[in-house]
């Protein structure tokens, strides 16, 4: 025979929960009276809302990732398009975009 302990915190504060559930049903006779501590009880009730919690954050960590990828491809496509109107005006001075916070390096390109 094989007991399962969850390893998905969730899951293993619900089965926390039902243990102390059968615990306070027992009234007196349990089993694991010497076991049910007050530390006990705050860890099943602390690891359930800090897993939901983590849950929620690690939804909105996604969410913000995306949207900030889309704003990233949004502010690119603006500094390309800044670099290549003041280069198309200034075609011999390539420095005037350091005027707009550019690093120019005028190093040639690395052949590949």
């Amino acid at each position: 025979m094989r007991t399962i302990i969850p390893y998905d915190p969730l899951k293993l504060s619900s089965l926390g929960e039902n243990i102390l559930a059968k615990h306070a049903a027992d009234n007196g006779s349990s089993d694991i009276t010497m076991l049910v501590k007050e530390e006990v009880k705050e860890s099943i009730a602390n690891l359930r809302e800090y897993a939901e919690r983590a849950d929620e954050l690690r939804r909105l960590s996604e969410e913000m990732t995306e949207r900030r990828n889309l704003e990233a491809k949004r502010v690119e496509v603006f500094v390309r398009s800044v670099r290549d109107v003041v280069n198309a005006l200034h075609p011999n001075h390539p420095k005037k975009l350091t005027e707009y916070g550019f690093e120019v390096n005028e190093a040639p390109r690395k052949g590949k």
